[in-house]
Parts: structure tokens; C-alpha cells; sequence
């Protein structure tokens, strides 16, 4: 009695079954066999210029392109902007997309369509990608590309070089701002995060301005900046540029101070020179001011993550006693950072609505997240957040899981913070260059002092760079 075999053959995008019963057929028809299905599955595949330069420009040029810019410290490594780019990393961008690991984005999903810049990858667009990769990363036709490229959320920017030869997404700064000297950070540094003093290098002013955008320009070994000023430096974030018609009240005399956080490998010949800068643009005089925009850190510093836990919440409550729109909130913690979720409480709605939910906090990408309309929230609000904490040793990230951890500025401590951007609601109709109304330059200078406290309280147990630097 004759017993039938079957053959399993795996190609690049298909697998192929041949059943035979009695005498086995032959080696070149089994081979014609695997090569008409290959053939197939190739004339079925996504091509490069059919279907994958659309996702790819969509989602990833912003960042991967030609001479980047140093968006919060990242310099994306390689272009994605032509097919020979893409083709050689087709393996590593289905890899990347299979694990949600690229595009680089926290947010929940339940948000999409909420925030400026976001970067959902949807299933088919997954697909799209992992399928080319699969079928080994065929060119198809350059007639095949789409007339349009741009997204609707992510708007890919030509970058401005100053004559310095600093890149700038937001266009060509009225001024920018520096250290006093550029910051050594020497060959004990694996994750050190210092306050540091800024100043103006060029652009100075002897009259308030108003601030229409900002955008930090890091070194390579930043990882993430933290500024009342400049607003959030991280991996893969642009300029903050405001509405037109919004803008921060700058005064000549404004304290400036940026939290730097760097990260390398430690060990000899591995101290380097950073040299992070700001810039910042203005408002033309003439131009209407109808919002000031105003930031608050909402930090909560009272709380002891005990050592090994692995889903310690923290809590913390902000209450608004007149209406004022959200421009975007920027929560922000360490290495045991989990999740963390912002509600609002409304006055007149007996529950609360999720504002921000960050199911897989990611401390390697953090993002301030811009929404694309203001957002009231009615005088007698109270927004509600919560952050979870994972000091367990199954947290890879943790330092070290037999310790208590507290709220300090080392990265081995812990932060429980979530800057948000907000102005009053009633449209002041103030113009650029024009008289600015006593109470508003009160307001700013008060905020101002405070940050001057905030920040120099750090800076004094921050900047020096030594042989205790690594703990910090």
C-alpha cells in the first residue's frame, strides 16, 4: 500500500504543500512548483513605490530624512527618503513596526485624531510594510507614486541652517539662547541630569516680546530637556509652535534655566562637550495677541516608592478656578515610570474624562502632547493625575529594585510631574509692540520668580561633574 508524504516549503511570503502518493515528483517539478508560487506571491506583494514610500512618508521622513535636525537630543541615523535607503533596512522596518517599537508614540489609541504630530501606524499600514519586507523589498514602478505625500497629521518641514551651522525646524530664530560655557560631561556619565543656567547669545531684547514658537537644538548625547521657557526637548519632537494669535509674554530680564538629561556609555575616553541651544521666535510687532500663554509643572514631591513594588500609584490634583483653554499636557517621570493617566472633573458632569492615557510609559521617548484645537475647561475643574510605578526587578530599566525610591532630580530617584500649557479664555486683543496691561507683566514676573526658586534649587546640587556622577 502506497502512503502519501507531504513536503512543507517555506518561502520569503508563502508556504507551499506537495502531496504525493507512490513515486515522488521530480526535483525540477517540485523547484517549477516553489518558483510559480514565488512568482505569485512577488506580483501580489506591495511594491516600494506602490505603496510603501506613501507609509513611509506619512509616517517616518519627518525624521528620517537628509540632514535632520537634532530634535530633542535624536538624529534619526539614516534616510528613508529613496528606495535604496528604504530596501537596505526593510528587514529592521518590519521588525520595527511588527513591535510597535517605530513610529515612536505613547499615546493610547483611543486619542487618534486628538494631537498635532501624532503617529498611529494603522494594521494595514503595518502590513504594508512587514508584506514588502517579505517579498524582499520589490521597487515596482516610479509612476506608481503617490502625487501627494504629506499627512494630514504629520507635515514634513524643509529645515532652515543658520549661518552657524545650526539646523532649525521652525524656520530661523529671532534669538537664541545658550549655556555659559559649553557643558563637560566626563567619563563617569551614564545617565546624569543637570539644571543649567541659560543666556542669551545673540538676539537680545530691552523690551517684552511675544513668543510664537521655540525649539530646542541638542547635542548628541542629550536625551531629553525640560524648559518653562523653550518647553520639552525629547527624541523626535520639533518647535512648539503656538495658534496664531497665542503666545508667552517674554520680559528682557526673564531667568532662564534648562533641565538637561544626558545619557552615554560610562567608562575612560568617554567624556564629551555638549552644547545644547534654544531658539526662539517672535511675534512681528503689529500682529494680534488675542491668548497669553501661561505652563505649570503640577509636580507632586511627596511620595516613597517602596522597594520591589511593582504597580505603586501616585496621585495628584490641580484645581482651576476660572475657565482657561489646554493647549497640551507633557507628563514626564524616570525609569520605574509605568503609565500614567490625566482626568478632567468637569463641574457639571458626575464623572471624569480621560484627557491623556499612557498605557506603556516609555522613558527612552517622551512627548508633549500638542492638541490641534484648545480645550476648555470651565472654572471649578479639577484635573486628576495618576502615575504608576514599576520598582520590581522585572522593570529591565530599574537601577535598582532593592531600593525605597523618592522624587529628586537624578534619574535613579523619581519625578511625578505633568507640565501642561494653558491660557484664560477671554480674547485680550493686545497688539505686538504695543502698551502690554500692568497685571499681565505682574503675572509674568511672578512666574518667573518662581521658576528662578525652582530652578536654582536644583542647580546647586546638579552641575558639578565627578566621580559621583553616575549615581545621579
Amino acid at each position: 500500500m502506497d502512503v502519501g508524504r507531504v513536503w512543507l516549503y517555506r518561502t520569503a511570503s508563502a508556504v507551499v504543500l506537495v502531496t504525493a502518493v507512490g513515486i515522488a515528483p521530480s526535483g525540477e517539478a517540485m523547484a517549477q512548483d516553489v518558483h510559480a508560487a514565488e512568482v505569485a506571491a512577488a506580483a501580489s506583494a506591495p511594491t516600494y513605490y506602490g505603496a510603501v514610500k506613501g507609509v513611509l512618508d506619512r509616517n517616518c521622513v519627518d525624521c528620517h530624512r537628509e540632514n535632520p535636525a537634532s530634535v530633542g537630543g535624536m538624529v534619526a541615523p539614516f534616510a528613508l527618503t529613496a528606495y535604496e535607503n528604504a530596501r537596505r533596512r526593510a528587514g529592521s522596518i518590519a521588525r520595527a513596526v511588527r513591535t510597535d517599537y517605530m513610529p515612536p508614540w505613547d499615546a493610547d489609541i483611543q486619542h487618534k485624531g486628538l494631537f498635532k504630530n501624532e503617529r498611529y501606524l494603522s494594521d494595514e499600514e503595518k502590513q504594508i510594510l512587514v508584506d514588502w519586507a517579505a517579498a524582499g523589498a520589490p521597487k515596482g514602478d516610479p509612476s506608481e507614486a503617490p502625487a501627494v505625500v504629506s499627512s494630514p497629521n504629520v507635515v514634513a518641514v524643509e529645515p532652515t541652517v543658520a549661518p552657524d551651522g545650526s539646523v532649525w525646524m521652525m524656520g530661523m530664530p529671532d534669538m537664541v539662547v545658550g549655556f555659559d560655557k559649553p557643558i563637560n560631561v566626563c567619563s563617569e556619565v551614564e545617565d546624569w541630569q543637570p539644571q543649567v543656567p541659560q543666556h542669551v547669545i545673540w538676539g537680545n531684547i530691552t523690551e517684552p516680546k511675544w513668543i510664537r514658537a521655540t525649539e530646542i537644538s541638542a547635542g548628541p548625547i542629550v536625551h531629553h530637556t525640560v524648559s518653562s521657557i523653550l518647553g520639552v526637548g525629547t527624541p523626535g519632537r520639533g518647535p512648539f509652535v503656538f495658534p496664531k494669535g497665542w503666545g508667552i509674554l517674554f520680559l528682557p530680564d526673564t531667568y532662564m534655566s534648562i533641565s538637561m538629561h544626558y545619557h552615554k556609555k560610562a567608562g575612560p575616553g568617554t567624556e564629551t562637550v555638549d552644547d545644547t541651544r534654544g531658539g526662539i521666535q517672535f511675534y512681528q510687532d503689529g500682529d494680534t495677541i488675542n491668548y497669553v500663554v501661561e505652563t505649570e509643572l503640577q509636580p507632586y514631591t511627596d511620595f516613597t516608592i517602596p522597594a520591589g513594588d511593582p504597580n505603586y500609584a501616585v496621585h495628584n490634583v490641580t484645581h482651576f478656578d476660572e475657565d482657561v483653554y489646554l493647549l497640551s499636557m507633557g507628563p514626564h517621570a524616570h525609569y520605574r515610570g509605568k503609565a500614567v493617566r490625566i482626568e478632567l472633573k468637569r463641574p457639571d458632569r458626575p464623572f471624569r474624562e480621560t484627557l491623556l492615557w499612557v498605557p506603556h510609559y516609555d522613558f527612552n521617548w517622551q512627548f508633549q502632547y500638542e492638541l490641534k484645537e484648545p480645550y476648555l475647561i470651565p472654572a471649578g475643574s479639577s484635573m486628576y493625575i495618576t502615575w504608576w510605578y514599576d520598582n520590581s526587578a522585572d522593570n529591565p530599566y530599574n537601577p535598582d529594585p532593592t531600593a525605597n525610591v523618592t522624587y529628586g532630580p537624578a534619574t535613579t530617584d523619581e519625578m511625578m510631574n505633568a507640565r501642561i500649557y494653558f491660557a484664560r479664555t477671554k480674547p485680550l486683543g493686545l497688539v505686538a509692540g504695543g502698551e502690554i496691561p500692568p497685571e499681565l507683566i505682574a503675572r509674568a514676573s511672578a512666574a518667573d520668580a518662581r521658576a528662578r526658586r525652582a530652578a536654582q534649587q536644583w542647580e546647586a546640587g546638579s552641575e558639578s561633574c565627578g566621580k559621583d556622577v553616575a549615581s545621579r
